[in-house]
């Protein structure tokens, strides 16, 4: 989790000196991004950004037709009022030094390879101001589109067009006209061409990181019902919470911006320099695991654990689960080492019926919450996030179904010698994977909160609790996060749930909002971690997704290329169903699909994963709406080949259609199609997961190992 140098090595030789303003090849992605390369990824070029300065101390950004004009330093909304601008060269590009009334700000506009950023110091100032935005007040001039990026867990994530001004009578009341939206750890702003400009900082455990988009409207007439002139702006900066500086000064991570020819790959690149600087934990064992919640909730028990591992026992050959995961209900929230009347001989028992069998036993965490009937509520109250007058803030009030819940806070000494205790006896009692749960009660911003240490941002308050955990959990561990924040948790957790929890039915906020964050979070998969869609549901029983929803759900999970989980309990699996799950058995080591279509827009979601052996690409074509419809698409644009043999790919079997320059496919509602693009006329082998793993080849290795 040290700093490294900005960009990343080995990651991309652009020409030597002399590049000029054109665009430079992009060669192939690292060894995780080798088995995904497709025409998207080969048709990818980065150019080169270009700062330009005013005698009055504004300064533009030019990337092709993309321009960020009249930008200025801003605090707490608002530009600096300014007493005298000095200009002159810094050692990568220019430098501005605006004198303030009080302090200074000082920007490094910055020339990378391959990039160009902008860097801030402020300095003479007792405290840091709550909101500072070195690019700040922007005109955007050529775009057409925007990304959002979710703070973390459920979004809300997209690329987006600009809302329109309409004409509208208000009458005697006021209408809304302003609008502004807020990205964070990631942003970009997309051209009518798909050039983009990707925005983010390598940086990640001090502060937060956000960017956001706003118009200034006008309005004419009577009634104000025509609109007028309307401006639409760009701010990037962070989040300092006010607190005090030592020594009056305060240097702030760099902001880097790239820019490319299509928007999922520039967003791609960005997010590898991230991880790299980060040092982002990328490279685990990919997770292929059961967890006891969406059947079982709360009621999940120790007799029931050892009757699911006796099934998994009975079956042949052995399923090659990577974890088998104790969800919530083992205790009272807060009284973590405490298990309740389900657990009568103890979680370490458990642990041992878990890894006896070859697995890694699981436990889920949430290391932050704290129940109003647990023993921590009662005894300790200090330790409890506080209002300003030093009353606890409730986080779930009487009305929740688990009742009245609190959250600790994470600067308060005992409070981490306390999460130290609970994860490092999980540790001694055998748990190697952990579950952490409702992280963001331990993100809260420190000016509107009373807590036991002043001083540190809620970003350093929460990252010292990461560290502890990780530090206590091993580095050999591997550790899942949910309802968590994106940003801070780089370097620490292996995978991270994107979506809202999915449920055994089609649902907009379930099903709905993890097909978004999962397609529109993507660029990241296996880049600050392995992304988590949820659990896959295939079981009849207590579920009401017809097949139709059920097969394309776990076909969209599985050819992703991050977390395959289920909860349904194996016993209620037919032959077809277990047969199913194994189809979606994942590579060892991550892999993604890449998504062709990103940022167009297409009727159906498309991904495509590249095979080595047999050579070809999976493609899955994917009807998320409610409605029946037909979409086109050409090999070429698919793959970069004027043709390819075409098999309609049923897992475990196929059927030819032939050597095909187009595809025209007609999809019902919540439909998919698998297809298979071949480089001869070979049908897929019938023991080919949806990964590109051969199962026999998977098996005869696996019981070996065992």
């Amino acid at each position: 989790m040290t700093s490294k140098p900005i960009e990343r090595r080995n990651f991309i030789k652009l020409m030597a000196a002399g590049v000029g303003a054109g665009y430079v090849a992009m060669p192939l992605f690292s060894q995780a991004i080798d088995a995904e390369t497709n025409l998207s990824m080969l048709k990818f070029r980065l150019g080169k950004p270009e700062w330009i300065l005013h005698g009055d101390g504004t300064f533009d950004l030019v990337a092709g037709n993309i321009r960020l004009t009249n930008c200025r330093p801003t605090i707490d909304g608002q530009s600096i009022f300014i007493r005298n601008t000095y200009m002159g060269d810094s050692p990568k590009g220019k430098r501005i030094i605006y004198q303030l009334d009080q302090g200074f700000v000082m920007l490094d506009l910055k020339v990378n390879s391959g990039s160009v950023s902008i860097g801030a110091e402020l300095s003479g100032m007792r405290k840091a101001p709550y909101w500072f935005c070195p690019l700040g007040e922007a005109r955007i001039n050529g775009v057409k589109k925007f990304f959002k990026q979710g703070f973390g867990f459920g979004g809300q994530s997209g690329l987006f067009e600009f809302p329109k001004p309409s004409t509208q009578e208000w009458g005697n009341n006021l209408g809304e006209q302003a609008w502004s939206y807020g990205s964070y750890l990631t942003s970009a702003l997309v051209a009518e061409n798909q050039d983009t400009i990707a925005v983010g900082c390598y940086e990640q455990h001090d502060f937060i990181q956000r960017s956001t988009v706003f118009n200034k409207p006008h309005r004419s007439g009577l009634l104000d019902r025509n609109p007028d002139k309307e401006s639409i702006f760009y701010e990037t900066g962070f989040v300092t919470e006010n607190i005090p500086l030592k020594d009056d000064f305060i240097k702030l991570p760099d902001i880097f911006i790239f820019y490319g020819n299509r928007p999922f790959e520039t967003l791609r690149h960005l997010a590898w320099n991230i991880s790299e600087n980060i040092e982002a934990r990328k490279d685990s064992k990919t997770s292929y695991h059961w967890c006891s919640w969406s059947e079982s909730g709360k009621d999940f028990n120790f007799d029931m654990l050892v009757e699911h591992l006796r099934t998994l026992d009975e079956i042949d050959p052995k399923v090659p689960l990577h974890t088998v995961l104790i969800d919530d209900g083992y205790c009272k929230h807060g009284d973590w080492l405490e298990p309740n009347d389900n657990w009568p001989k103890g979680m370490e028992v458990a642990a041992r019926e878990i890894f006896q069998r070859g697995y890694r036993a699981g436990i889920w965490v949430a290391p932050f919450m704290v129940d109003e009937k647990s023993k921590v509520y009662r005894r300790h109250k200090n330790w409890l996030i506080q209002d300003l007058d030093g009353n606890p803030i409730p986080q779930w009030d009487e009305s929740h179904k688990d009742g009245k819940h609190y959250a600790l806070d994470g600067s308060h000494p005992d409070v981490k010698r306390y999460i130290q205790k609970v994860f490092r006896t999980f540790r001694k009692m055998g748990f190697t994977y952990y579950k952490t749960d409702f992280m963001d009660w331990g993100l809260k911003e420190s000016s509107n909160i009373k807590r036991y240490e002043t001083g540190k941002t809620s970003v350093q308050i929460f990252t010292d609790i990461l560290k502890v955990i990780r530090e206590e959990i091993g580095a050999g561990s591997f550790w899942a996060s949910s309802i968590s924040p994106f940003a801070p948790m780089i370097g620490f957790v292996d995978s991270m749930r994107v979506g809202n929890d999915v449920e055994s039915s089609w649902t907009e906020q379930g099903v709905g909002n993890m097909i978004n964050e999962t397609y529109y979070t993507q660029y990241f998969n296996n880049v600050f971690w392995q992304n988590d869609p949820d659990v896959i549901y295939l079981r009849d029983v207590n579920s009401d997704l017809n097949e139709t929803q059920k097969n394309s759900l776990a076909l969209w999970n599985g050819i992703l290329g991050g977390v395959v989980s289920t909860s349904d309990r194996f016993s209620t699996w037919s032959e077809d169903q277990l047969q199913r799950w194994r189809l979606l058995q994942p590579q060892e080591r991550p892999q993604s699909a890449t998504l062709p279509f990103w940022g167009e827009d297409k009727k159906f979601k498309v991904a495509l994963r590249r095979h080595k052996d047999p050579r070809g690409w999976g493609l899955l074509i994917f009807n998320d709406s409610d409605e029946m419809m037909q979409e086109s698409y050409t090999i070429d644009e698919l793959i970069g080949h004027r043709n390819a043999w075409v098999y309609l790919w049923e897992l475990g079997k196929s059927s030819g259609l032939g050597k095909l320059n187009q595809i025209t496919v007609t999809l019902q509602k919540h439909e998919s199609k698998l297809l298979f693009l071949g480089d001869n006329n070979s049908n897929p082998p019938e023991d080919l997961a949806i990964s590109g793993v051969s199962l026999k080849k998977f098996y005869k290795k696996f019981a070996r190992e065992k």
